[in-house]
């Protein structure tokens, strides 16, 4: 709605132009009347914001073509209608240089007339906004190509992809000393076994959008699997900066996040930062109730795994192995190993313990899941979940040789007549009495795909049968099919097939 100002000294004058069109009709607003410039210039001020003003020329105090003048200044977007008399013609000219975009004779004025001239000036308004929409379009088009291409070149130097020479006239752009911040995700796995790949990766666009929306200065993208990258001007209060990025993001999404950090005074110490980041964030792993690591100098994790031939020098028995890896528990816990070296070593002691006694698909994929644990309280967990599975399936390949077939059957029937409802890969496992891990190591060996990207596949099916066949809205599509969040049931869909459900439904009565 456009605001609309009028400013005669004539009363009758004042009224009959107010009483000649219906403002609200024309989505305008009729903020007031006045009888001179100054009045007139008063409430311009109070009120902030004035697009069309329809002025008497002559008047006391202040003339139209002065409040003219005037009011461009405030507002240079104004279009200004001049009221005049026959023997003002010369102000008119005048007016018209400075910027008025017509005039009307009080003698001859008609309501068709005035209706006309106001709708002159409705038509350039809405001509500029187009203007200024396509303007802003193509810079904030500029700006995003622009940053991105900054992103790209930063993440290859990090990632030692590019030399720092080959992109040093973008990168010396960020102005020093830069806040480096990386955050990882907390319990990946267990939120990619709710949610699935594809809603890990919409949250951390989602992240990276609201940053930018947010932010004036500054980057965020991902740099890992599970990992963003933060760079923030420098800040006094570096650690009160973290706090409240965690605290926004946690808030705005279902993600917990661990963030690390390091100061980077010079751009050709980026990859020294990166690596300074890296190595705070490590500390996690030992200390997982803290969230935020700052780096300190003298972090050092140094000493390195046993290598698997010492590993199976020293298991002899089965009392021998307990005393050795709870040796080997209370060593992890010194925090003198890096977390990759540490699960390196539970991966090694796993393969001395069963290799060449159960498959190697199936140890391979308990050596991952123990490479993806976060804490150390996860590792030995795992640890012990696949030491117990292994034995497991030792004694059951004896006496029950086709047990897994038979789980595997007994879940994909429980998961194709539930998967419209709540299904984790908690509930099948309960369902079918195996552990969550040991189960999700089966379907994955079997199926060839995760078990909550399967879920999801039977539920976009069942999505795109609904949206073809019946007239459901998009909202009860997404509930019928087993989705609770309609807006991630439609970002997703359209991940999944390249169209919207809405497109979906259109594409296919075509």
């Amino acid at each position: 709605m456009y605001n609309v100002m009028i400013v005669d000294d004539e009363p009758i004058i004042r009224f009959g132009l107010k009483s000649s069109i219906d403002w609200e009709d024309k989505n305008l607003h009729l903020i007031g009347d006045f009888s001179n410039g100054k009045q007139a210039l008063e409430a311009m001020e109070r009120t902030g914001h004035v697009d069309i003003l329809i002025t008497d020329i002559k008047m006391p105090v202040m003339d139209g073509i002065t409040l003219m003048k005037k009011a461009l200044q405030m507002y240079p977007k104004l279009k200004v209608v001049l009221v005049s008399s026959y023997n003002e013609f010369e102000y008119v000219r005048e007016g018209l240089t400075h910027g008025a975009v017509d005039y009307i004779l009080k003698q001859t004025l008609e309501p068709d007339q005035f209706s006309r001239t106001i709708h002159k000036c409705i038509d350039k308004l809405l001509e500029e906004e187009k203007v200024t929409e396509k303007l802003d379009h193509a810079e904030q088009t500029n700006k995003i190509n622009e940053r991105r291409r900054t992103e790209q070149s930063i993440k290859r130097v990090l990632l030692r992809k590019m030399p720092y020479q080959d992109c040093e006239q973008r990168i010396e752009s960020l102005p020093m000393p830069q806040l480096l911040l990386l955050g990882s995700i907390k319990e990946l796995d267990r939120f990619e076994d709710e949610f699935g790949f594809l809603y890990k990766n919409l949250i951390i666009e989602e992240i990276q959008d609201r940053f930018y929306r947010e932010t004036e200065d500054g980057y965020c993208f991902p740099i890992g699997e599970n990992e963003l990258i933060f760079f923030l001007g420098n800040t006094e209060e570096p650690r009160d900066t973290v706090n409240k990025l965690k605290e926004r993001i946690e808030k705005e999404t279902s993600l917990k996040l661990v963030f690390s950090y390091a100061m980077v005074s010079d751009p050709e110490k980026l990859v020294e930062g990166y690596h300074h980041a890296s190595l705070a964030g490590k500390q996690y792993f030992f200390q997982s109730n803290t969230e935020i690591f700052p780096y300190e100098r003298g972090v050092k994790m140094l000493r390195e795994p046993l290598s698997l031939e010492e590993i199976k020098a020293q298991i002899h028995g089965e009392e021998s192995l307990e005393n050795f890896l709870e040796v080997r528990f209370v060593h992890w816990k010194e925090e003198d190993m890096l977390p990759d070296n540490v699960k390196k070593e539970a991966g090694y002691i796993l393969k001395a313990l069963y290799w060449h006694k159960v498959e190697v698909s199936v140890l391979m994929d308990y050596m991952s899941n123990l490479a993806s644990s976060e804490t150390m309280e996860e590792l030995t967990g795992l640890f012990h979940e696949a030491k117990n599975g292994c034995d497991f399936l030792l004694e059951s390949e004896s006496k029950h040789p086709n047990t897994d077939n038979e789980l595997l059957d007994k879940a994909l029937s429980y998961i194709h007549h539930h998967f419209t409802q709540e299904m984790t890969l908690q509930h099948v496992a309960d369902h079918i009495h195996i552990s969550r891990n040991y189960f999700s190591i089966l379907f994955k060996r079997f199926m060839d795909i995760n078990f909550i990207d399967y879920v999801i596949g039977l539920r976009i099916n069942k999505a795109k049968e609904l949206l073809s066949h019946t007239s459901l809205k998009v909202y009860e599509v997404a509930g019928e099919s087993g989705f609770n969040d309609v807006k991630y049931f439609s970002k997703l869909f359209k991940k999944v097939t390249g169209l919207s459900p809405g497109d979906y439904r259109t594409e296919h009565h075509k």
